[in-house]
């Protein structure tokens, strides 16, 4: 039984960046990525300035570490999107009493699947843009890492 390999992505942003209530988080840019030639002219990844789309179907493992402080008191939570929703328990929450001189670090680690599905009788895949979105209050990110592993 042939395996298919690991194919992987690493974005980073050491940017410091304010995110209001409900915003998008800058990825940052590609620091590291691993994939074989593309598929019929659809690469495996494709990165944004706020999301990542996986295009090929499989199993993914996303880890995202953010480090970050409130610009308010109150709860900062980092919610992992994918194509515009949220994903269910994909999300980290600090609570900030102090603001603007705590530093929390936030981490989201989940498993995605991207599906196929068929399209008048043409198989085709599902693809996945995620993001990650600010849903507390107002926060200011100094460090953002976003990693995806292809596993299946």
């Amino acid at each position: 039984m042939a395996l298919e390999r690991n194919y992987l992505l690493g974005i980073k942003n050491t940017a410091t960046q304010t995110v209001l209530e409900g915003g998008l988080i800058t990825l940052g840019t590609t620091y590291r990525a691993y994939e074989d030639s593309d598929r019929c002219g659809v690469e495996t990844f494709d990165v944004s300035g706020t999301g990542a789309t996986l295009n090929w179907s499989g199993i993914y493992k996303v880890t995202a570490t953010l480090v970050g402080s409130g610009s308010e008191a109150g709860d900062v939570t980092v919610q992992l999107l994918a194509n515009g929703q949220p994903v269910a328990g994909a999300f980290s929450t600090e609570t900030i009493t102090t603001p603007d001189t705590e530093l929390h670090t936030f981490t989201i680690d989940e498993f995605m699947l991207v599906d196929n599905t068929r399209v008048l009788n043409v198989s085709s895949t599902l693809a996945q843009t995620l993001a990650l979105q600010n849903t507390g209050v107002g926060a200011t990110f100094t460090k953002v890492t976003f990693n995806v592993v292809k596993v299946l």
